[in-house]
């Protein structure tokens, strides 16, 4: 099987799931329903991760010594890697481009 008819598991970690959120609760004090569309189309842009993973340019920082992947959605950033072995994408960082530091 190729990597592009490959299914991925996608595995959110902890410290990503609290930026996500944080990123969220922030846009809800200002608009709740951009704080929705906000979920939505970052919780549909990961899902899409399930399928060809490997579309995302690497990336690499000072502070991240391993080779992750960035998926791009709007402002914000998902940094990810890709397990082959275990079929696993494993989501490590969701940064705000504007006010994040990376």
């Amino acid at each position: 099987m190729s990597n592009v008819d490959k299914k991925y598991k996608v595995f959110i970690h902890d410290d990503a799931a609290e930026m996500l959120y944080s990123h969220i609760r922030f846009l809800a004090n200002v608009s709740i329903p951009s704080a929705r569309k906000l979920e939505s189309s970052l919780s549909e842009a990961i899902r899409s991760l399930e399928s060809m993973p490997h579309r995302c340019p690497l990336f690499q920082t000072v502070k991240t010594r391993d080779a992750y992947r960035r998926l791009i959605v709007g402002r914000y950033q998902v940094i990810f890697s890709i397990n082959e072995a275990s079929g696993v994408v494993n989501v490590r960082y969701i940064y705000d481009s504007r006010r994040d530091n990376y």
